[in-house]
């Protein structure tokens, strides 16, 4: 760790002292795969690179079948693998990322899953004699839901468990964005304390207000959206535990061609020829429109088009998407729960609303359908404000402090170097 100095101001003590970490983030994705760890990954980098941390990358790729090493990113062979992402690191033993991570000297690594990568994430912070942050971003019960025999089901379901319990056994500190996942971690048969972080968003890029008219509707047009379609969008990786079915069950029953509301699906996943062949038996496809894999660039000007957010899962911990959406002014429909750590930024009215059932989700639907033009602007300033709270830097500070803890305890518990 580098102790640097501040100046004196106000706010600061003239001999104040801030410590400025390297830290090593281990993600089997990243940009531009879609999904919530990828865009929680370029958020919380952003955030510690502005506070003046060194942050390393290490993750995997397809499109690779060597090593590269960059900047601030080290990129491994990937191969296919039937987990939510699709693809998997080959070598957790490679010798230059190793090599790459020795030179580092990080202070501290922040695994960010249970997959390969997380465990040459382990193998290397052990070499290196350094502490672990775990963030929990899923339920290891739901990844293999789309397997069709329950033989197959339950022995996979039983290898990620011990894939996940590894990783709590591992760590200094466990780390979350929902409350909830202290819940699963006593499912899995552990006992461990989890610190909740806040999640946020990049301000700066996901910003409606740098959007035209003329953009937003040449966005519909690529996206084969109607002219003057209401649009509800949602983003990420299409599991089981999104529950996209129920959007899909509920239009069928109450929302009609006449009602000129949409539904548009951005993302790509073990369910997403399922829930095309679904759309299509429930006669809703002219209304539904699916994207498949898209670039996350383009993401700031889909919300842009779009009128509202649903999120409709069960149990899902964390939803980057969410908050995207949300910095970009859009309104969010968001399943009656508690717990959620995205139903606890819900003002009902204000900047979304939370509903029970399928015609409560419908209802709310067409009330937004039913906002004029002025209302939906003044909408949109009101939720792009409530998001200053959560930005790149709030969200990578109070990860710090998790970094900080970690240390502590290992420092406590073996001999540091």
């Amino acid at each position: 760790m580098i102790i640097q100095e501040c100046p004196a101001d106000d706010s600061l003590e003239k001999n104040s002292m801030v410590i400025k970490m390297r830290i090593a983030i281990f993600t089997e994705v990243m940009s531009p795969f879609v999904s919530g760890i990828s865009s929680y990954v370029d958020v919380l980098k952003k955030g510690l690179t502005n506070l003046g941390h060194e942050v390393l990358i290490v993750s995997s790729t397809l499109h690779t079948e060597e090593t590269i090493e960059k900047k601030d990113i080290i990129l491994c062979p990937a191969k296919r693998a039937k987990n939510k992402y699709g693809y998997e690191c080959t070598n957790i033993n490679d010798k230059i990322t190793a090599e790459a991570l020795r030179k580092f000297r990080p202070d501290v690594i922040h695994i960010q899953t249970d997959t390969r990568i997380g465990y040459m994430g382990l193998q290397i912070a052990d070499r290196l004699h350094r502490p672990v942050v775990f963030s929990i971003h899923d339920f290891f019960h739901d990844r293999f839901a789309f397997e069709k025999s329950k033989l197959v089901w339950k022995v996979k379901t039983y290898i990620e468990k011990q894939h996940f319990c590894d990783m709590i056994d591992n760590a200094q500190v466990v780390i979350s964005s929902n409350k909830r996942a202290s819940t699963f971690v006593r499912s899995a048969g552990r006992k461990r304390r989890v610190t909740l972080i806040p999640i946020a968003a990049d301000q700066s890029r996901f910003d409606y207000r740098k959007s035209t008219p003329e953009s937003r509707a040449k966005m519909c047009r690529r996206l084969g959206l109607p002219k003057n379609a209401v649009t509800a969008v949602f983003a990420g990786d299409l599991s089981i535990e999104k529950n996209i079915e129920f959007v899909l069950t509920a239009f069928a029953k109450y929302i009609k061609p006449k009602d000129n509301i949409h539904f548009l699906v951005v993302g790509d996943g073990t369910e997403l020829n399922y829930l095309k062949s679904l759309a299509d038996t429930l006669r809703i496809g002219n209304m539904v429109h699916f994207t498949g894999v898209v670039s996350h660039s383009i993401m700031p000007e889909i919300y842009a088009a779009c009128d509202t957010y649903v999120c409709s899962f069960d149990d899902g911990l964390m939803s980057m998407s969410f908050v995207e959406a949300m910095s970009c002014g859009l309104p969010v429909l968001v399943k009656e729960d508690k717990e959620k750590y995205v139903h606890n930024m819900i003002r009902i009215g204000v900047n979304g609303f939370t509903y029970r059932d399928g015609r409560e989700f419908t209802d709310y639907l067409k009330k937004i359908a039913g906002f004029t033009p002025f209302k939906k602007e003044k909408m949109r300033s009101i939720i792009r404000s409530s998001m200053k709270s959560t930005d790149a830097e709030t969200m990578a500070a109070a990860t710090v402090n998790a970094y900080e803890t970690a240390i502590k305890i290992y420092k406590l518990n073996k001999n540091y170097r």
